[in-house]
Order: C-alpha cells, then structure tokens, then sequence
C-alpha cells in the first residue's frame, strides 16, 4: 500500500492536504448511490466546494491520485462508463468513466469514516475465526474494534504493506496500541455468555502477548 491517507505534517501531526484529499475521494466514491457523482469531474466539483475554489483548480488532484495511487493500488476500480453529450464524437461514445470502492478501499473507508460503516470482517481475512470474533467485537464494543482496526490499517499503510487478508499475525505487530477497556466495555463484554467473553478475550489476550 502506497498512499498518503495517514501523511502528517511532523510539526503539527496535522493531516497534509493530499491526505486528505485522496479521504475525500474515497469517502465521495464509497458514499455517494448516483453512479454520475462518482466521475473525475464531479469528485473534484464536491471537493472544490468543500475548499470554496473552482473545480478546475482540484481536477488536476484528484485525476493524479485516482490515476497515480487509488486505481493502481486497487483502491477503487472503474464501475462503468457514463455518455458524454459533449466533446469530440470519440469521447462521446466512449464517455466518461466513475468509480467503486474495491474489498481494500471499503476497508479504508471503515477507518476514514471513523466507525460510521458496518462491515463484515470475515470477508477481509482468511482466518473465519477470527473474522468472526472481530465481528463479535465490534457488535460488543464499536469504538474499541475501530481503534484498533484504525491503528492496524494506518500502520500497515505508513509501511506500505498490505492490509488484506487481515490476520491474527499482522494485527499483533501493531505497535504503540493501548487496549484501554473502559467500564462500558466491561459492563458490555459481562452481559454476553462466557463462550463469547472467551472469543473476545482469546483475541485481545493475543495481540497483548506480543507486546
């Protein structure tokens, strides 16, 4: 993985403008149901209103990092063509491509909308086990599971390695993560039985072994 989705300014640890702009792209295309919406031109239209500027000025952004980093990385891919009623007839008939989230880049949406999209992790690892416990996680505990899917991903992007499939092994390598169980959690993960306690135990258990 190749983005700039978790890029910083080191002296402000503030997101740099193309980290968010390639959030934005992601979060237009995985949020938006008109297939029209989600073309080079009208992505760059809803981020110039956003930063109050002319389109044009943010195409020339966001055509690089659709071309350069999302669709290479397999991020996104194209999901169909739209007719174009202008231009040379070529165009036309070609028209205009929009886009849809790939397996990788919902899971990245996860992590951008920060715990506002519902996922089903079995799909996003090889180990059903352990898609089924992150499940159990999230259904006990929403906040606890995103944090740590959201330290997972950004570490695993920052060192550009992949994050699917996701796996006990490269969950565990995720450094400088404080599983902090508040008293919510602990009234939560008490009102399920004791074999789903011990699902969500086994895995926290884990990943503290490794650190």
């Amino acid at each position: 993985m190749k983005t700039s989705l978790f890029e910083t300014f080191k002296l402000t640890n503030q997101l740099t403008g193309k980290a968010k702009r390639q959030r934005k792209i992601i979060k237009i295309i995985g949020t938006t149901n008109n297939s029209n919406q989600r073309t080079k031109v009208e992505i760059s239209r809803k981020i110039s209103v956003e930063n109050k500027q002319s389109w044009k000025n943010s195409y020339s952004g966001v055509y690089n990092d659709i071309e350069k980093i999302l669709l290479p990385q397999k991020i996104i891919e194209e999901g169909g063509r739209i007719p174009l009623k202008k231009g040379p007839r070529l165009l036309q008939k070609e028209g205009t491509g929009y886009y849809k989230l790939t397996k990788i880049g919902s899971l990245l949406l996860f992590c951008i909308e920060d715990n506002k999209m519902k996922i089903d992790f079995t799909e996003f690892t090889d180990q059903q086990d352990l898609g089924e416990k992150l499940n159990l996680l999230y259904a006990i505990s929403p906040t606890l599971c995103f944090l740590l899917l959201e330290k997972y991903i950004s570490t695993m992007c920052i060192s550009e390695k992949n994050i699917i499939p996701i796996t006990l092994e490269s969950i565990s390598k995720v450094e400088e993560f404080s599983l902090k169980c508040n008293l919510k959690f602990i009234k939560s993960i008490l009102s399920y039985s004791r074999d789903n306690q011990r699902k969500i135990l086994q895995i926290l258990s884990y990943i503290s072994s490794k650190h």
